[in-house]
């Protein structure tokens, strides 16, 4: 190894870590409440299983972990997260480095530690978190077993596909150009075309297993809600101003600059006569592509291509090494990106500045919820109730995490006979007649409260002060009777 190279070692770890340390003070002194995803997935944990409505366990196993080591509190549930990202920043550099040599292993590095959205998901806990470790695991593992590695890796690549599975099923993403490499990949199909191939997905079936199995006992719930999430009900309908809303997400996602820069390297890789590039561009294609006419025909969110990002980061910085006009550009780049990394992540860590500088519409979500529980247990004092129902999922858990089910049982009310949620699963609202004071978070909800219980009584209204001028309006009634919900017009 070269002076140089060590050198390019140096200010990776010396990156990674200063980030990592930032990352955990950020998470330690957050004022921010958890968001209605989070304190899901923390009461997930509160009963680990091997599945659960709308996503594989392992979320839940890592918050498990995390929250028996230090308890219950925000920062608790969310440390993880600037971890599993640190890992995966790691392992850019290795497989990069291993492909391209340390230079390009830095700038790759850099190019994913300093993602806004990494910067963004580091101080959540969220799948994309681990879902990133595992699709880096699985590219790295692919390109040692592509150089002569032993079972050993194909035990990794097993695993890391499998383990991918339990965390988000969009770790699916990597099979298409895996298959295309194992048929026109000579160096793939010698080294995986075989029993070490088999062992491998042997490996990654028996880690999905167990979600499978649970999946058929809950007459396949994850399944049915990862393809309601594609939205085609109603019929395939195009939706432009979706896509460029969605690309202009990429934007915020990887950086305004170099998701452009990536669109030209991604172009460029046609011509390429570097073995892996076509590999690496198809990895992270495939998921872009998909979701692009995902929001096309219906409707996407900004993350659920981010199994693009474990690859992306490494092509970019392959292309840019070769050429200096590109590696300046790169570099803009990532000092843009750092700034929207670090500047956002010092003013969130204070609600003063938060407010004062115009964040508070981005952070209303995780705000008030304890203020949010008093209130509703202060109107349940008022009356004879033997629960309070809410009709959000995360409302639901919000309050759940945040103490109201000391005071009253907590349900969910359904809006349809069809489950749309864990919540619904497991703590839906019992048909008899109780009391019950609803809580909803919707004006115009009243009309179908009426359907479903014999007696319904308009309250007054909740109002919870969030900082900058933002209010969480609740609609409160009592109610008693319930029915069940029925099938709406």
């Amino acid at each position: 190894m070269s002076a140089m190279d060590r050198r390019y070692d140096l200010w990776a770890l010396a990156l990674i870590g200063s980030l990592l340390l930032f990352r955990v003070i950020i998470v330690l002194i957050s004022p921010a409440g958890l968001h209605g995803d989070e304190a899901q997935y923390w009461a997930w944990a509160q009963d680990p299983a091997f599945g659960y409505y709308s996503k594989p366990p392992l979320i839940a196993w890592i918050i498990w972990t995390t929250t028996a080591l230090f308890g219950d509190a925000e920062w608790a549930v969310r440390i993880a997260s600037p971890f599993l990202h640190t890992i995966t920043a790691a392992l850019t550099y290795l497989t990069a480095a291993r492909l391209y040599g340390s230079k390009t292993g830095f700038f790759a590095t850099a190019l994913f530690i300093l993602m806004p959205g990494v910067a963004l998901s580091a101080t959540l806990i969220s799948t994309d978190a681990a879902l990133l470790v595992f699709v880096a695991l699985f590219i790295h593992a692919w390109v040692r077993l592509r150089g002569g590695a032993g079972w050993g890796l194909a035990l990794i690549l097993g695993a890391a596909f499998g383990f991918g599975m339990l965390t988000k099923y969009a770790m699916i993403y990597v099979v298409p150009a895996f298959v295309l490499a194992l048929i026109l990949d000579r160096a793939t199909r010698q080294s995986l075309f075989g029993l070490k191939g088999l062992f491998a997905a042997a490996v990654g079936s028996l880690i999905l297993l167990p979600n499978l199995l649970w999946n058929a006992r809950h007459e396949f719930a994850t399944l049915v809600h990862t393809s309601d999430n594609a939205n085609l009900s109603e019929g395939v309908q195009l939706n432009p101003g979706e896509l460029v809303e969605f690309l202009g997400g990429q934007l915020g996602v990887f950086g305004p600059l170099t998701f452009i820069l990536l669109l030209i390297a991604f172009w460029a890789t046609r011509k390429s006569r570097q073995d892996f590039d076509i590999w690496l561009a198809l990895l992270a294609l495939t998921p872009l592509l998909i979701i692009c006419f995902q929001a096309l025909i219906s409707r996407a969110n900004a993350n659920w291509a981010v199994a693009a990002y474990a690859s992306a980061p490494i092509l970019l910085a392959a292309w840019a090494v070769r050429s200096e006009k590109a590696l300046r550009w790169v570099k803009i780049g990532l000092v843009i990106n750092a700034v929207l990394c670090i500047v956002p992540g010092v003013v969130m860590s204070s609600s003063h500045w938060v407010d004062q500088l115009g964040f508070a519409n981005s952070v209303k979500r995780q705000r008030g919820w304890p203020e949010t529980a008093d209130a509703i247990r202060a109107q349940y004092a008022l009356g004879d109730y033997d629960a309070v129902a809410v009709d959000n999922r995360l409302m639901f858990y919000d309050l759940l995490y945040y103490g109201l089910p000391d005071t009253a049982p907590l349900y969910m009310w359904r809006f349809e006979p069809r489950l749309n949620s864990h919540a619904e699963m497991t703590n839906a609202l019992p048909q008899d007649d109780r009391s019950v004071l609803i809580v909803s978070y919707y004006a115009d909800y009243a009309p179908y409260f009426a359907q479903d219980f014999d007696t319904l009584t308009p309250l007054s209204e909740i109002d919870i002060a969030l900082g900058g001028g933002k209010i969480r309006r609740l609609y409160t009634y009592a109610a008693s009777g319930y029915r069940g919900p029925v099938f709406r017009d």
